[in-house]
């Protein structure tokens, strides 16, 4: 018997509940639905519809073996397309922004050992959805600030975290120092102020970082060195956020490559870790948490794509005699 024409003609036949239909769908005779039906009936040793009435209804077995006749159909269906990916190499959609001119660099020992992954940019809303339909093997999610984790069977928490740098244009570009503490961000630096609240500085968070404010655990070290919430300001889009900063000459919370697609000079936090988590999200083809862990090459390759470290606890770095930032790392 060819067990594969049985099958999808026993999935015809219980779909339409009826022979007649099921030839129609199939392009086929009705004897020739009947015959494959009953050699699968006697190669299983069930019978699997009920044939005494004019409607054709399953079996107890039949609806037992439905599920799974379905699922080596679908996987079946899915066999070129399986070996269609493995040809293209393999595809990881990453959440955020990709430099391409970091994306080379970082791909070029990879590439030199064979066929390399290709990275594609993808909202991380979508990336399950992506691999779901077979557009993307796997992914990278960069989980804001705040934002609970979604570890499942697929997705795991990496040991990657993307820092997050104090952006704004007040920042004279290219000077030293290259970090601040979190306590400069308390207020305005001598003659920067604007209106009322000159004595205030503001503070924009991106709006996947909006977890901060009810993550306790982030929000404390930053109250110890005095910021206000009444500072901090989630703004409804990037866009949004630029803009504020930039008509404000406040400062945003941001990853590195924020800053730099805006054009923001900016400045690492020396003494408070404020990052985003890196959550890997994999397939049934492709367990790309595993792939890092045995390949160091796609690991490093993977966070300086992201502008990722391994997590650790930030020293801390003593802030001298306390003082506001040095007026001299703002333009005169």
């Amino acid at each position: 018997m060819n067990l594969l024409k049985s099958l999808e003609m026993f999935r015809a036949v219980a779909e339409h509940e009826s022979f007649t239909r099921a030839a129609d769908e199939l392009s086929l005779a009705q004897p020739p639905i009947s015959r494959g039906v009953a050699e699968l009936e006697k190669h299983l040793g069930v019978r699997l519809f009920d044939r005494s009435s004019r409607r054709i209804r399953l079996t107890a077995a039949g609806r037992a073996v439905l599920p799974d006749v379905l699922e080596i159909l679908r996987r079946i269906d899915g066999l070129a397309e399986t070996a269609g990916r493995r040809d293209r190499g393999l595809v990881i959609g990453v959440s955020g922004q990709l430099d391409p001119a970091v994306l080379i660099a970082a791909t070029r020992e990879l590439r030199l050992a064979g066929a390399p992954p290709r990275f594609t940019p993808a909202e991380a809303a979508d990336l399950d959805d992506l691999i779901g339909a077979g557009e993307i093997d796997a992914g990278l999610d960069v989980r804001g600030l705040g934002a609970p984790a979604t570890t499942s069977r697929r997705r795991q928490v990496s040991d990657l975290v993307v820092d997050l740098v104090a952006a704004s244009p007040r920042f004279a570009p290219h000077s030293e120092p290259s970090s601040i503490s979190a306590a400069d961000l308390r207020g305005m630096p001598p003659g920067m102020g604007f209106g009322r609240h000159a004595e205030r500085e503001s503070v924009t968070l991106l709006p996947e970082d909006a977890g901060l404010l009810h993550d306790s655990g982030l929000l404390t070290p930053l109250v110890a060195r005095g910021i206000h919430l009444g500072q901090l300001r989630v703004a409804d889009s990037e866009f949004d956020a630029v803009t504020h900063v930039f008509a404000h000459e406040s400062v945003l919370l941001c990853t590195p490559q924020t800053a730099r697609t805006h054009s923001l000079p900016h400045r690492s936090l020396r003494d408070v870790e404020l990052a985003r988590r890196v959550e890997v999200v994999g397939s049934e083809s492709c367990d790309l948490a595993g792939l890092m862990e045995s390949a160091p090459a796609l690991r490093a390759a993977i966070a300086e794509i992201l502008g990722a470290r391994p997590h650790r606890t930030h020293a801390v770095v003593p802030d001298g005699d306390g003082r506001y930032a040095d007026e001299r790392l703002f333009r005169p």
